[in-house]
């Protein structure tokens, strides 16, 4: 019987998901078996296993810990064992004879296929944009071979058709796959560059990188859908599927099952509307042009922060106000006095003019009051301001336009009508994780993100609704990402937990009345 059931636990896998601390001792002798099955040698003694442990990953490993570590291997279906008669010398060698292990075929295929994609998710991706000139040559190709009258096909034709349309459809999955993954990676990171030079040479690089591929996407796509949609209307689609299906296939554990040439011929199919239905979608575009539109928009305001933050602060009013602010902060009021007159060299503030606070001194005397506590010196005069000989006019009153109040009222009351609507469509749940959430509205999405930023701005953490509705972030250091999708794009953020109450006001207090269904 397969190990690999269709249902129920595997623990050929529980080496690799389990929460125990001698996890990574596992992995390492799952490692350490593989590599000598590579090398022809199947049953290992547990010294050997000890040593290549010690060795590769821990050099502190003790023979107790190795020999739990393989038990647990061999309980979970990862190792067999037989015994090692050919060191039997004793009775004592009968009693606890020496066992050898030996991995099973399963758990080699898994470690094999771990090591086979190791380097997956180690590249960022990229903008190939010498590859949709690439497929769209491909392309043409297919459909110059299809130009022929079908009786004149041979099997050469249709494995040449086969391997150009192999080639076409490689080159679109290695387009979109690493475009997404690219524009991903930058919407999740930052530059951080100490040298302002550099940045900008990197900025208007990959400004440069990112528009170009964006132009020459949107160039391509248009010709490449009008290509598709032709052999839709000229059933070329149906000619291809035939010639392309009626070709060996081309994945070797594909022509090794028994209905292989269904099979083959399902792929294929699956294959051509994939293609199709990506290039008939203008959203699918119209998403990698937002996309790349908000990495230039990224860097750009990334360059603009840094020039920012390097340039000197020559803001003398804003200088002021951040050291008053500074001031307002010391609760000792001497040390702000002393701060302040350091500040400006002398004990007031020269910068006041005379009429308001006197004639400025190098020094107090100790016996003299504080100046703003004597009397003022000054006696300010405020005097009328005239228009001149202007002849005065007396101001008509205000119309009374009821018609237009009432439209006024009824153009808000309808705007919170939609508000209050898109609110009870996205907090249907108290709390709301918005990984659960379907696809919005680009406007549910709008005011999603609008109270997620209230929230973060907020020291409590909280944002509350004209209504008196007081929604409350529970993770703000959520650092799992969610994609949230709308008709118009997808917004990759935190899996935030949001959290809502309605709040009650009474004449003598505040009573919370919690919303949760």
């Amino acid at each position: 019987m397969s190990s690999f059931k269709q249902f129920g636990t595997i623990t050929l896998f529980n080496y690799l998901t389990t929460s125990s601390e001698r996890v990574d001792w596992c992995r390492a002798i799952m490692r350490i078996f593989w590599r000598y099955n590579r090398e022809y040698r199947y049953q290992i003694a547990v010294q050997e296993v000890l040593e290549a442990v010690q060795e590769a990953f821990d050099p502190t490993c003790h023979l107790e810990a190795c020999k739990g570590d393989l038990e647990r291997l061999v309980g979970w279906g990862n190792l067999t064992t037989l015994h090692d008669s050919s060191r039997v010398s004793s009775i004592a060698d009968f009693r606890s004879p020496v066992l050898l292990y030996q991995a099973t075929p399963e758990a080699i295929e898994i470690e094999a296929f771990l090591a086979a994609h190791a380097h997956i998710g180690a590249s960022e991706g990229g903008l190939h944009q010498g590859d949709l000139p690439r497929l769209w040559i491909e392309l043409q190709e297919v459909d110059r071979l299809l130009q022929k009258e079908r009786s004149s096909y041979t099997p050469e034709h249709c494995i040449e058709l086969a391997e150009r349309w192999q080639a076409a459809f490689t080159l679109w999955e290695h387009v979109t796959n690493d475009a997404a993954q690219y524009l991903g990676s930058m919407n999740r990171t930052a530059q951080h560059a100490l040298n302002f030079e550099t940045f900008l040479t990197y900025k208007s690089v990959v400004v440069t990188y990112v528009h170009s591929f964006a132009q020459v996407l949107i160039q391509y796509s248009a010709s490449i859908r009008t290509l598709l949609a032709e052999w839709m209307r000229t059933k070329k689609k149906e000619v291809l599927l035939e010639l392309v299906a009626s070709a060996p296939p081309p994945i070797q554990k594909l022509a090794e099952e028994q209905d292989a040439q269904r099979l083959w011929r399902d792929d294929v199919e699956r294959q051509i509307m994939a293609l199709q239905d990506w290039f008939a979608r203008e959203r699918n575009v119209e998403m990698f042009r937002r996309a790349a539109h908000d990495a230039i928009e990224k860097v750009v305001h990334r360059a603009h922060s840094l020039a920012t933050t390097m340039q000197p602060q020559t803001d003398y009013v804003t200088m002021l106000q951040n050291f008053a602010t500074s001031l307002m902060h010391i609760h000792d009021v001497e040390i702000a006095q002393r701060l302040c007159a350091a500040a400006f060299g002398n004990a007031l503030p020269i910068h006041l003019s005379e009429g308001f606070t006197g004639s400025p001194s190098a020094a107090d005397a100790p016996s003299e009051r504080l100046t703003w506590q004597a009397p003022p010196t000054i006696t300010q005069t405020l005097r009328p301001i005239y228009k001149g000989n202007a002849e005065r006019h007396g101001e008509p009153p205000l119309r009374r336009n009821v018609e237009a109040l009432h439209q006024l009222w009824l153009d808000h009351q309808a705007e919170h009508d939609a508000h209050r609507k898109r609110f009870d469509h996205i907090f249907q749940v108290s709390p709301l994780d918005i990984g659960t959430l379907p696809e919005l509205m680009p406007e549910e999405r709008t005011l999603l993100v609008e109270i997620i930023d209230t929230c973060l701005n907020s020291p409590v953490l909280e944002c509350i609704e004209p209504d008196g509705i007081v929604i409350t972030l529970l993770n703000r250091d959520e650092t799992q990402n969610i994609a949230l999708r709308a008709a118009d794009g997808i917004l990759y953020l935190p899996r935030y937990r949001l959290q809502y109450y309605q709040m009650v006001r009474t004449r003598t207090s505040h009573r919370r009345e919690d919303l949760s269904i």
